[in-house]
């Protein structure tokens, strides 16, 4: 059976047991549910219900509604820990201040990263329609992806608009998705055919 990773097994524990007994057995409720709606989406549920996520809980269909006013609120708490799970990582500082080697470190980042969130990544993507959260929550990963790239590619590449975005696509989720799933490559193929595309693309580029 597919498992959450343990960076965010880790982020919904949280906080240490509250010594308040009422206040402690409300938390570990709230955890439950949220453990339970993950677990429903890595296992393929990519859109469980609330009674699903109760029975998973084990916990009352009220008890979900009385923790999270309806499912957008259960998306955004999913989609915060989630950010604080995995952004710190995305974010550390880069070993090498050359900007092609630094593009080879961040899809070796994001394909740990791709590997561990595809399920909510999938999920976002698909339900995104019918989710204003999910909604905002995808064009916000677009845009921060754009973001740490444009942090690397100096101003000329940045300014070359078909290079930018063949990089920008070689280095997305989408192309991870594509080779890991659909074609079902292991991870190091995938990762191998991410940065053969990307070099591809960078032996066009004069310094």
């Amino acid at each position: 059976m597919a498992r959450k990773s343990a960076a965010v097994r880790n982020t919904i524990e949280g906080e240490e047991p509250h010594t308040d007994g009422r206040r402690e057995r409300s938390r570990a409720s709230r955890r439950a549910i949220i453990h339970a709606m993950m677990d429903l989406i890595v296992e393929g549920d990519i859109d469980p219900s609330a009674a699903r996520v109760a029975e998973r809980a084990g916990v009352g269909l009220r008890s979900v509604f009385r923790h999270f006013d309806d499912k957008e609120t259960l998306y955004r708490e999913m989609n915060a820990i989630l950010g604080e799970a995995y952004v710190p990582q995305m974010r550390e500082p880069y070993r090498s201040t050359d900007w092609r080697e630094q593009l080879g470190e961040l899809v070796e980042r994001r394909a740990k990263v791709y590997e561990e969130i595809a399920p909510f990544r999938i999920s976002t993507s698909v339900q995104r329609f019918h989710s204003p959260t999910l909604m905002e929550n995808y064009r916000g990963l677009l845009k921060a992806e754009r973001k740490a790239l444009d942090a690397i590619l100096p101003e000329p590449v940045r300014n070359d608009e078909h290079r930018a975005r063949a990089i920008l696509l070689a280095t997305s989720f989408d192309s991870w998705r594509l080779f890991r799933h659909d074609e079902e490559l292991s991870k190091k193929k995938t990762l191998e055919a991410i940065k053969h595309l990307l070099q591809d693309v960078l032996d066009q580029i004069e310094d």
